[in-house]
């Protein structure tokens, strides 16, 4: 039977550094497509936690446009998963794992 090696590093996000909102780089604020408004709580380069007043879909593909003072970066990739943290108002939070790695602005984005 042939062996799988898997890079733990690519599915292990929980060692990369995170910083609230967009970090340096990007505002708190971004869209999933197709419009969807979402906060961004935290972000890191291969993910980003978001909450939404909208049920977001687990499995479902997406896009994430995250916004800087002049321009916009498009990062696609795959809701992971989705939880309500609040009632009144309803709000979820979900994670989008992206599909390529995302230069979040900290300059040592090689490093784990």
């Amino acid at each position: 039977m042939a062996s799988v090696a898997l890079d733990v590093g690519l599915l292990e996000r929980r060692h990369d550094r995170r910083v609230a909102g967009g970090g340096s780089r990007f505002g708190d604020s971004a869209v999933v497509r197709p419009g969807q408004a979402v906060a961004l709580v935290n972000i890191c380069r291969r993910g980003a936690l978001i909450e939404s007043a909208a049920r977001l879909r687990p499995g479902a593909h997406t896009e994430l446009q995250l916004f800087t003072g002049t321009s916009r970066a498009r990062v696609t990739g795959r809701l992971d998963r989705c939880q309500v943290v609040r009632l009144d108002p309803i709000a979820y939070r979900g994670v989008i794992v992206f599909d390529e790695c995302l230069d979040i602005g900290l300059g040592d984005e090689g490093s784990e």
